[in-house]
């Protein structure tokens, strides 16, 4: 009799029907700037909620990889104004990118997203064009 029971992965629906596990984490209000900033989560998430925390006039790219918040003029990130917050966003990913726009002037971000028991280390796909994912950097 074996014991080597099947570990969660990002294809078990039932990871993503039980509540998530808190992961929370922000930057200073003027932290992003022309470098993009990365946050890798220790486990994939059931979804996440960014606000961007930056003065009125700051806008905020968040994008899947690096190449997609630095992309232009194709636009493979969501744009985030100055006060302005995502909503919950039922995505499982492993990472986020963060940049401010171009002529943007710094800003910071709040995050908190809730986790799933699915290892980051795992089988998850890379989430970008080149891997066929249409529309993500």
């Amino acid at each position: 009799m074996s014991l080597q029971y099947p570990k969660p992965n990002h294809n078990h629906a039932s990871e993503y029907q039980v509540s998530s596990w808190p992961f929370v984490t922000s930057s200073t209000a003027t932290e992003v700037g022309s470098s993009a900033i990365s946050v890798k989560f220790p486990y994939i998430t059931r979804w996440f909620q960014v606000t961007n925390i930056g003065a009125a006039g700051s806008s905020l790219r968040i994008g899947f990889t690096e190449n997609g918040v630095k992309s232009t003029p194709d636009a493979n990130y969501l744009l985030l104004t100055g006060s302005a917050s995502t909503g919950t966003l039922e995505i499982k990913c492993s990472q986020l990118w963060f940049l401010k726009n171009s002529g943007s002037p710094g800003t910071g971000f709040s995050l908190i997203a809730g986790l799933t028991n699915v290892s980051s280390g795992s089988d998850f796909p890379i989430i970008t064009g080149s891997n066929g994912f249409g529309g993500v950097g």
